[in-house]
């Protein structure tokens, strides 16, 4: 159709084919590539139960990963998968890995020793789909990304083949078991504490649940100090209280 090349075709950013500024003043741009250098990149992330990356409705949000590259009019499902590396790997780059599974942010977490263990002892029992996943080569290694609002084929990311690295550095890019990409997905980037507040005739229970980057924080050492407030206005230090009388059934009043 019109305005379309068959030839070029966009490879889309994190928002289609709008492109975007950020406030450092640097940008991201949708780019038109030859179509046999279109390059698409698929994730996905294997050994979730046993790092325990699962949750009670038995969804993953994190694990080790591995990829696909797909060039041109390849069939992904005639290419292996391949591990990362995690030498140069950066949250950044974890964040790129995790929205392509349905998530906002992300970050890189280490293999846990009872994945490695379980490796070593020849123990891991996996669905063959998920394969000879203890024995796929590394492929990328260096993976690292500028910006935490980028998919992995964004400018701002770069990453060098696994081989590449071997041959230019020998021994010191060499990755084992326990350098293998791991990463933990989330949406919530920021520090937050949700606050649910009930009452009964004698007291008022005030549970605070505070989280950073998808996990449980342990709100005890942090002091934390709370106030109850009527009408804009700090009430007295109490500990009983009774509903305010009024047309704000809601409010509450302390006991004289």
């Amino acid at each position: 159709s019109s305005g379309i090349n068959a030839e070029w075709p966009l490879r889309p950013g994190m928002r289609g084919d709008m492109g975007w500024c950020r406030k450092d003043g640097s940008m991201e741009i949708p780019r038109c590539v030859r179509s046999y250098e279109h390059v698409e990149i698929m994730f996905r992330l294997v050994n979730s139960k046993e790092m325990k990356m699962t949750n009670k409705a038995g969804n993953v949000f994190g694990g080790v990963v591995q990829a696909k590259e797909v060039i041109g009019g390849q069939n992904p499902d005639e290419l292996e998968w391949e591990y990362g590396c995690n030498d140069g790997f950066n949250d950044n780059a974890a964040g790129a890995i995790c929205r392509t599974q349905g998530f906002q942010h992300g970050a890189q977490v280490p293999v846990s020793k009872k994945v490695q263990l379980l490796k070593a002892a020849g123990m891991m029992a996996l669905p063959k789909s998920i394969t000879d996943d203890m024995s796929s080569s590394f492929g990328w290694t260096n993976f690292a990304c500028d910006h935490d609002d980028t998919l992995a084929t964004s400018e701002s990311c770069k990453a060098s083949r696994y081989g590449d690295a071997i041959a230019d550095k020998g021994v010191k890019a060499m990755c084992f078991s326990f350098d293998r990409m791991a990463v933990k997905c989330f949406n919530a980037d920021d520090f937050g504490i949700e606050v649910d507040v009930s009452f009964s005739k004698k007291k008022i229970i005030c549970n605070a649940q505070g989280s950073k980057q998808g996990s449980a924080i342990d709100l005890g050492p942090l002091n934390l100090q709370v106030k109850f407030l009527v009408d804009d206005e700090m009430v007295a230090d109490t500990s009983v209280y009774k509903k305010e009388k009024s047309t704000d059934d809601s409010a509450l009043i302390p006991l004289l």
